[in-house]
């Protein structure tokens, strides 16, 4: 799983930005993003997991979350807390872009770009080190980057 991926350039962070991923928005994580780039994701707090969450409000095998032909669902492994999602308890969940899940005292917001969506990158998002990059509009979808 990757997380925390130093960024190089603007098109790297662009491309990031489209793959599916859980982002940090409380302490003590804040701004970490952590990837969903394998079948399974597991969350706990043994160092063995994905996501280690080191939070004694964490259950040692916590929750995991699994690529099921592209959709994502969380599932709580029965976890003594419980796993959130937009404020409820849930134990399995097809999560959504947007979604607000809580582990313990941890706050990620779920982010995923579906493959039929494109993303249009404009030139306005790319800052050369002395003005604006010469990149014109383009229009990318995930195929056109992976494949």
């Amino acid at each position: 799983m990757t997380d925390d991926k130093i960024v190089e350039s603007p098109t790297e962070k662009s491309v990031l930005d489209m793959l599916p991923r859980l982002e940090a928005i409380d302490w003590p994580l804040i701004g970490r993003s952590f990837y969903l780039d394998k079948p399974v994701v597991s969350i706990g707090r043994l160092v063995e997991h994905d996501i280690c969450l080191e939070d004694p409000f964490v259950s040692r095998y916590h929750c995991v979350i699994r690529n099921e032909d592209g959709q994502y669902v969380i599932e709580d492994l029965k976890s003594t807390n419980g796993t959130f999602i937009n404020g409820e308890r849930v134990n399995v969940y097809p999560l959504e872009e947007g979604d607000l899940i809580r582990i313990g005292t941890s706050r990620f917001e779920v982010r995923l770009q579906k493959s039929e969506e494109p993303m249009a990158v404009s030139q306005n998002l790319f800052e050369a080190r002395n003005g604006r990059s010469p990149l014109g509009e383009i229009t990318l979808g995930v195929r056109d980057i992976f494949y």
